[in-house]
């Protein structure tokens, strides 16, 4: 009779990590803590899920974690979006003592799969052994080609992958691409300027993919859905900030664009806002000790972006802006957006309002005139708005709190 106490069998899948390139492009001592901080990201990644699973160092490139054969897909899926991570694959060992076994193994794997279809064998090899990933390649292949197999090295409808380190050899059953990059964390601080569309987002995750860890603030206007660019922000946190705690700041700026209706001229409101927002990041970032501003800025876009004015911002800010979109077009950041995951969420913003009254906009004032526009502005208004700032964790807000 079957014991019905026995402890049921969980089936396991090995997951292979393989470290970002640009880690091991720094000095050993840097790799090192670079290792450590992507290591630490990865294991707040595997928590999220609500698994407390132990990464296994392998070799000088991967990490090893064992995951129940059910929450593979899932698994795989948050840790590809861990910065610092080249490739995620699902792999089976192969148990070998020999190089005519291995070439057995491989064959006995892969006849049933290769037999009437053309395929290829991708061998990579790390350690020290008296055969080359080609001598594998070619014997493994001759193999296949004998179960009905046809070599094509140029387009195979099956690619035979194997994963050599040292005495351990695996099929890899499964390759996705890891979000690359530094880990997340590895750099200082910066605080972007969120509005909830498409541009700030994405520049935003593109510091995040060098190693940045982002703040937030976010400029609240009547015209403009802060709840709405809180929940974008989010969404890039919980997707892409494994082992990050972003803070948000929320301004009220009101007060300000009711300013610029009373005292600035209504063709120079719109960049005189850009300022005055950049202004008051750049004095929290100071208070934060944060070394630099982000913002979603593309050169030409609007009117607030065209080069005369990009320059002009920067020179009213005692922090440095980054503008990692500078170059790019429409399409382009919108086509990152969806990499991202942010896009759909983000078509969904309601541009801030128009403080033009309808007449012609400036595109190219000097800086000396948009220097006037907003020294009209009342110092104790954008110095209050700072003071009385609401600032918390992202992770805490919960939409309609604001």
């Amino acid at each position: 009779m079957a014991d019905e106490t026995a402890t049921p069998v969980i089936s396991v899948q090995t997951i292979h990590l393989t470290l970002s390139g640009d880690i091991f492009l720094k000095s050993r001592r840097t790799q090192k803590g670079l290792i450590r901080r992507v290591r630490a990201n990865l294991e707040s990644a595997i928590r999220s899920t609500g698994a407390d699973i132990p990464l296994k160092r392998i070799g000088s490139h991967r990490f090893e974690v064992l995951v129940p054969a059910d929450r593979v897909d899932s698994t795989t899926e948050t840790l590809s979006h861990v910065f610092g991570v080249a490739f995620i694959d699902t792999v089976t060992e192969i148990p070998f003592t020999s190089f005519d076994v291995l070439v057995d193994s491989i064959a006995s794997a892969m006849s049933a799969r290769v037999a009437g279809h053309t395929f290829a064998v991708r061998p990579k090899r790390r350690g020290t052994h008296d055969w080359n990933s080609q001598d594998l390649a070619r014997a493994a292949g001759t193999k296949l080609v004998e179960a009905g197999g046809r070599v094509d090295l140029s387009n195979p409808e099956v690619t035979v992958s194997v994963s050599v380190l040292d005495d351990r050899a695996f099929m890899i059953d499964r390759h996705v691409p890891g979000a690359s990059g530094l880990p997340l964390g590895s750099q200082d601080r910066v605080l972007c300027l969120l509005s909830g569309g498409f541009d700030s987002v994405v520049a935003a995750w593109m510091l995040m993919s060098r190693g940045c860890r982002v703040d937030f603030v976010h400029f609240t206007l009547n015209c403009a859905q802060s709840d709405h660019a809180l929940a974008v922000g989010r969404e890039l946190w919980q997707t892409w900030g494994h082992g990050s705690d972003p803070e948000v700041h929320l301004v009220e700026f009101q007060p300000v664009k009711d300013a610029l209706f009373e005292h600035v001229d209504p063709g120079m409101r719109q960049v005189a806002l850009k300022v005055m927002m950049a202004r008051a990041a750049s004095w929290i970032a100071e208070r934060e000790g944060i070394p630099a501003l982000v913002t979603g800025d593309s050169l030409g876009q609007v009117s607030s972006q065209t080069l005369p004015h990009l320059v002009a911002v920067s020179q009213q800010t005692s922090v440095p802006i980054l503008r990692p979109l500078v170059g790019l077009g429409k399409e382009s950041i919108i086509d990152l957006a969806r990499h991202v995951g942010t896009a759909e969420l983000s078509s969904r913003a309601q541009e801030v309002c128009d403080l033009s009254e309808g007449r012609r906009v400036a595109t190219s004032a000097p800086g000396s005139r948009i220097a006037m526009s907003t020294d009209q502005i009342p110092d104790e208004i954008l110095t209050d708005m700072v003071a009385t700032r609401k600032s918390f964790r992202l992770a805490d807000w919960v939409p309609g709190q604001f």
